[in-house]
């Protein structure tokens, strides 16, 4: 994650509801905004599933990076619901 140092990382956000179960939300939303599911493809493998607001945006092989893309996935969900910048008529 770009620009964000080495001291912090989305991982904090997340909680572990359930083995293998992990929300994330952060500190002034009142409800979780994503959730990232350990799923077994075959008795080998395993990936983590991460959905955001309910959809599915992708899969990831490590708990890192999929905490990292649903992070991501958030902050351009509300950019894009913000619409620009605040005084975009002046």
């Amino acid at each position: 994650m770009e620009g964000m140092g080495s001291e912090w990382h989305p991982i904090f956000l997340t909680t572990e509801i359930s083995p293998g179960v992990w929300e994330m939300q952060n500190q002034t939303d009142y409800a979780p905004f994503g959730k990232i599911e350990l799923r077994r493809i075959d008795e080998r493998t395993a990936r983590y599933r991460v959905t955001l607001s309910g959809g599915v945006i992708g899969w990831s092989t490590t708990l890192q990076v999929a905490c990292e893309r649903l992070y991501e996935a958030r902050l351009e969900q509300r950019r894009r619901a913000v619409g620009g910048a605040p005084n975009k008529s002046l």
